[in-house]
């Protein structure tokens, strides 16, 4: 069994992107976030994506329609449903080559305590992987300012999971950073004003960081403009993909012809709108 078959069965399952990234590259990140605490026999980890629809955005983009087309095809459905289908078809087909893995959700959280380590030198549960460390580790892309992951496919519009697993097989090079090119259109793009690109940090693989900017989380809690608060099984975290700095994004990526999905017309069609913190309108 080789990469190109195993990419060649993702694909054949719906996976839009699909990375393998080298155990190797990623053995020294601290063990609550790492894939050989959860699989200490793995040899690679595949990491498949399906791509977000740009017209999920739409009716966001426009500012008319928010609780249908984009949760549902954007978000919930497609990491629950088409990416899960994926990953369990994938995990299906490995265990009949004769290997495992293990499949996990890419959930963009900190982790969440449920006990104390089983044994002495051993994390304590839940250990919770860094999807955007592993995808680029399996050369799939970047993150941006904003702090969302972006490949040259399709810049922020994708949700990811990965497979730990104990076949031997090639691994592709980690991403070297060249989308986000620092434009701020993100920043600037924020109604709440919620990042900070004068207090950027380098985030990223070890030897392939590029500055990501600060993020005040309570402020992203309250944006009206896009995102989605989640609830207890997502860590309560924020979903930005459809939020104002995503989509300036999108705009600014397609602007340039930084992204390789064309498309006849733009995504952005008219003046982007914004609400502040209090829902009154900014623009």
């Amino acid at each position: 069994m080789t990469s190109e078959d195993i990419k060649a069965a993702a694909r054949n399952f719906g996976a839009d992107l699909v990375g393998i990234a080298s155990v190797a590259a990623v053995r020294d990140l601290p063990a609550d976030e790492n894939p050989l605490s959860i699989f200490p026999q793995a040899k690679a980890v595949i990491v498949v994506g399906r791509k977000i629809l740009r017209g999920a955005l739409r009716g966001i983009e426009q500012g008319t329609e928010f609780d249908n087309a984009f949760p549902a095809f954007g978000f919930y459905n497609l990491e629950d449903s088409f990416l899960a289908k994926t990953t369990y078809d994938m995990s299906i087909w490995m265990e009949a080559q004769g290997f495992e893995a293990v499949p996990l959700f890419a959930y963009d959280g900190a982790g969440q305590a449920v006990g104390v380590p089983v044994a002495p030198g051993k994390p304590a549960p839940n250990v919770m992987l860094r999807y955007r460390t592993l995808a680029q580790a399996a050369g799939l892309g970047e993150t941006g300012l904003h702090g969302l992951f972006l490949t040259p496919d399709f810049g922020p519009r994708q949700r990811f999971a990965m497979l730990l697993t104990d076949a031997e097989i090639e691994t592709d090079a980690p991403f070297k950073p060249h989308i986000c090119n620092d434009c701020g259109a993100c920043v600037s793009a924020c109604p709440l004003a919620a990042l900070s690109s004068g207090t950027a940090k380098p985030f990223g693989l070890p030897g392939c960081q590029r500055p990501v900017a600060e993020r005040d989380n309570t402020r992203c809690l309250r944006c009206r403009n896009g995102a989605i608060q989640t609830n207890e099984g997502r860590f309560k975290t924020v979903e930005r993909v459809a939020a104002a700095c995503s989509r300036a994004c999108i705009a600014a990526l397609e602007a340039r012809g930084a992204t390789q999905e064309a498309f006849a017309n733009p995504f952005r069609q008219s003046a982007p709108w914004g609400r502040d913190i209090l829902g009154n309108r900014v623009s």
